[in-house]
C-alpha cells in the first residue's frame, strides 16, 4: 500500500467517525427535546409555615468579678459570692442538680502600678426546664446586690429541646401552602398543577416572638418547590 492510499484510508475513517458522532448527537438532542416538551411549563413557588412555640429549657448564667491583693481574701470572697448566689437560687425553688459552678479564672497582674494583684472571674449557671421560674426569678437579682454580689453578666437563653417533633408538621404545611400558590398560577393560566420536580426544604429560622417574651419563639420555614404546569 502506497502513502497516498494510506492517507485516503485515514481520512475515510475520520469522516466516518465524524458522521457517527453527528448522528448520535442529533439523536440525543432529539430525545432531549422530546423529553423537555413532555415536561412542559413549570412554576417555582414558596410555601410558608410559622409557629409560636414556648421554650421548654432555660439556661441562666450569672458571672461576677473579684479583685484583691490578698490570695486568701480573694478565695474567701469567691466562696462567699458562690454561696450567696446558690442560696438565692435555692430559695427561689431551684434544685442543686440544676445549679452549676464553672471553674474559677484568676489573672495575676504584675504591673507595678496595678490597683489589684489578683483578678478573678467566675460563673454560676442554672440549666432547667422551669422556664417560668427562671423568668420570674431573674427580675429579683437586685437582691444579690443587697447581699454584696455585683453581677458583671446576667443572661438567659431560652431554648426548644425537641424541635424535631414539629418539623414534619411544619414542612407538610409549607408544601401544602406552596401547592395552593401553584394552583393559583394554574387557574390564572387555564392549566393544571402536575407533580413536584424540584424542592428545597428551606431552613428553620427561630427568633424571639418579642423582646418582652423571650421564652416564646417564632419558628419560620419557607420551602421552595417547582411544580409542572399541564
Amino acid at each position: 500500500m502506497n502513502i497516498t492510499n494510506l492517507k485516503d484510508n485515514r481520512f475515510a475513517v475520520i469522516a466516518v467517525a465524524i458522521s457517527v458522532f453527528a448522528l448520535l448527537l442529533s439523536v440525543a438532542i432529539y430525545f432531549g427535546a422530546q423529553n423537555f416538551s413532555k415536561q412542559g411549563s413549570y412554576v417555582d413557588v414558596k410555601g410558608l409555615s410559622e409557629r409560636i412555640v414556648k421554650a421548654d429549657t432555660a439556661i441562666w448564667s450569672m458571672s461576677f468579678e473579684i479583685k484583691s491583693n490578698n490570695i486568701d481574701g480573694l478565695y474567701a470572697d469567691i466562696e462567699k459570692n458562690i454561696g450567696t448566689i446558690k442560696t438565692f437560687l435555692k430559695e427561689k425553688g431551684f434544685e442543686d442538680t440544676e445549679i452549676n459552678v464553672a471553674p474559677v479564672n484568676i489573672y495575676q497582674d504584675t504591673y507595678k502600678d496595678a490597683a489589684f494583684r489578683y483578678n478573678a472571674t467566675n460563673q454560676v449557671s442554672v440549666y432547667t426546664n422551669k422556664v417560668d421560674l427562671v423568668k420570674a426569678s431573674s427580675n429579683d437579682t437586685l437582691l444579690l446586690v443587697k447581699k454584696g454580689v455585683v453581677l458583671s453578666q446576667n443572661s438567659i437563653s431560652f431554648e426548644i429541646s425537641d424541635l424535631n417533633s414539629i418539623k414534619p408538621e411544619m414542612l407538610s404545611e409549607a408544601i401544602e401552602n406552596a401547592q395552593t400558590t401553584a394552583q393559583g398560577f394554574a387557574d390564572a393560566a387555564n392549566a393544571s398543577v402536575g407533580s413536584v420536580t424540584r424542592g428545597n426544604q428551606g431552613v428553620f429560622d427561630i427568633t424571639e416572638k418579642d423582646p418582652g417574651s423571650p421564652e416564646f419563639k417564632k419558628i419560620r420555614l419557607v420551602s421552595t418547590l417547582r411544580f409542572l404546569m399541564k
